[in-house]
């Protein structure tokens, strides 16, 4: 579970592959927390491919990882970073259909945040899974990307997310 947190679309930032507003090459996504989880959805692309028909097992890696990382955010009230993620493929991806990325939090300690994941397909089967292990940020490391949230008045509030204190003093404004 993710704090008692209400449901509710989640910040995203300016250059982040997965949620950058701003990234050319990204994918724009914007996660969310719904029934006590972080989860986001996603429709694969001809250009997210690995093999000829199946998608690129990095894809699912790095949405595994969103959601993840949001989970440990919310859990720490921290900005976080991965420290290691372990990923288990099941079944092949495929272009054009919906996949879904779930996480929580499995282990909470002041210093490190231990998530699992699940990525499954429109069928409800699950395509792949993870287990990471994230650090929250320093204060060095928080000023250097607390410009980047972005948050309008549907999203759940960076104050609610992280701590205030923490980002005012990094430079970061919490809405």
């Amino acid at each position: 579970m993710t704090h008692h947190l209400a449901s509710g679309t989640l910040p995203w930032t300016k250059s982040c592959f997965v949620c950058g507003q701003d990234n050319p090459r990204g994918l724009r996504l914007k996660s969310r927390v719904e029934n006590g989880k972080v989860m986001l959805d996603y429709t694969p692309r001809e250009s997210d491919l690995g093999w000829k028909s199946f998608v690129h097992g990095g894809l699912a890696a790095t949405l595994l990882d969103e959601v993840m990382t949001w989970t440990a955010i919310i859990a720490t009230r921290n900005p976080c970073v991965a420290a290691e993620i372990t990923v288990r493929f099941k079944r092949p991806i495929a272009v054009g259909r919906p996949i879904r990325a779930e996480a929580q939090p499995v282990e909470v300690k002041s210093r490190m945040v231990l998530a699992s994941s699940t990525l499954t397909d429109d069928q409800g089967r699950v395509v792949a899974s993870a287990t990471g292990k994230y650090m929250p940020m320093n204060k060095e490391d928080i000023s250097l990307c607390s410009g980047d949230f972005i948050t309008d008045a549907k999203t759940i509030g960076l104050d609610r997310l992280m701590d205030a204190q923490l980002l005012r003093s990094s430079g970061s404004t919490p809405t």
